[in-house]
């Protein structure tokens, strides 16, 4: 079968200033929203003012640009996004077009009265667009290309487009939609933002996914959740995510482009471009920037930042710690305050830890640096050269105890006071 070309009429900017496909809808781009449900063989989507070019000043403008494609039979126009389509309503309107032959087929849903919609005579054929009693709102239609073609110069808006093509003596058809918005301004994208919300945590809930409140959870529509997981209120699951099965997500998590195994919790926190293993705990208030890579039954816990980090399985980073530009072993321990030094304000060097270290509380590691396996640095310790496997580090002032001297500062101070 062939492509029906989707030509997206991207030109007119609304009252704030922003084109209509370009608005964002729950993570999205109506514009994004629409190409997805247009996935599939029977269309190709091209847009006429790429999202991010200059937008035309009107909708006549727009019409005065638009120029057909050679190699298509059919044309589905779309001056306004409709976000909430599916794939299976354009699939059966294309069908119905496509089967009956006519020069068009209106996508048109039911409107309040008094709206404009089509007209048809008294053989039921639409002869135009106007005011009805029983009107069907526009939104777009489908054109065999031969037919527009000689009407389109003259045309400045779709409802001339297919007046005039209904004066010709073009037989034109229409086909019921389910009840729609279309995204014409801020407010409209919200409400249909507020829908496809529901739509799609629905739609995790009936595959098994747990979300506590489904408006007060966010999804993007590419994310793969497993089923047995539970999402927690306030999440924003972002564009390129997956989360395992029985996974916790949330409370008030982000996550953006991030693979989070199954099991794993994820609590109060933010994990951007990253994996998180199996069995792993993250939060609360951890903050996983992009590159890293988290092993199987790790921890990761309060106050923890990790950017660009290999962190193996079973190693745990309970608290207060900064690992940026590290190779981390296996069941690793870091004690709470340590931090990679990784960053001289000018290179950004690499730590390499190895297997079943112990860092101590307050460890500063001076990147490059590496500890081999089994290493153990003591509390307060600034490590600054490479230590070998098996070794204790310790580099501090050795502890000095001067006996009675605050107590005779004290003395003094009371002294002076009186």
């Amino acid at each position: 079968m062939s492509f029906v070309k989707t030509i997206f009429l991207n030109g007119v900017r609304g009252t704030d200033g922003m084109c209509n496909f370009a608005r964002p809808v729950l993570f999205w781009s109506a514009a994004q929203w629409m190409e997805d449900a247009l996935s599939n063989e029977l269309f190709e989507v091209q847009t006429l003012c790429p999202l991010g070019q200059t937008p035309f000043d009107s909708a006549e403008q727009a019409f005065a640009a638009l120029h057909l494609p050679e190699d298509a039979e059919h044309v589905l126009i779309f001056t306004t996004p409709m976000p909430e389509l599916t794939t299976e309503d354009l699939a059966r309107a294309a069908a119905v077009h496509l089967a009956c032959g006519h020069a068009a087929t209106l996508l048109c849903c039911d409107s309040p009265a008094g709206a404009q919609g089509v007209l048809r005579d008294a053989d039921a054929q639409v002869c135009g667009v106007g005011w009805s009693d029983g009107p069907k709102a526009l939104h777009g239609a489908f054109f065999r290309t031969d037919a527009l073609r000689k009407v389109l110069p003259e045309a400045r808006s779709l409802f001339d487009l297919i007046t005039r093509l209904a004066h010709t003596g073009g037989p034109c058809d229409a086909f019921l939609l389910p009840a729609v918005l279309e995204v014409n301004d801020g407010a409209s994208a919200w409400a249909a933002q507020k829908n496809l919300t529901l739509r799609i945590n629905l739609g995790h809930i009936a595959h098994g996914v747990q979300i506590f409140s489904p408006e007060a959870t966010f999804i993007s529509p590419d994310a793969e959740i497993g089923a047995g997981a539970c999402i927690l209120p306030g999440c924003l699951i972002r564009p390129g995510c997956k989360v395992g099965e029985n996974a916790t997500i949330g409370p008030n998590t982000i996550l953006e482009n991030a693979a989070i195994g199954p099991r794993t919790s994820v609590n109060s926190s933010q994990v951007y471009d990253s994996t998180v293993g199996a069995d792993a705990t993250v939060g609360p208030f951890a903050y996983v920037r992009p590159g890293c890579h988290i092993g199987d039954h790790t921890r990761i816990g309060d106050f923890v930042e990790l950017k660009k980090a290999e962190i193996g399985n079973g190693t745990k980073v309970s608290h207060l710690t900064y690992i940026g530009d590290a190779e981390v072993g296996e069941r690793v321990n870091f004690g709470c305050g340590t931090v990679v030094v990784n960053y001289d304000g000018y290179v950004k060097s690499k730590t390499v830890i190895g297997d079943d270290c112990f860092i101590g509380c307050n460890t500063n590691l001076v990147a490059p640096v590496e500890l081999g396996d089994r290493v153990f640095t003591a509390a307060g310790t600034t490590v600054t050269k490479n230590v070998p496997a098996g070794a204790l580090a310790v580099a501090r002032a050795r502890q000095t105890n001067l006996e009675g001297w605050n107590d005779s500062r004290r003395a003094r101070m009371e002294k002076q006071k009186k």
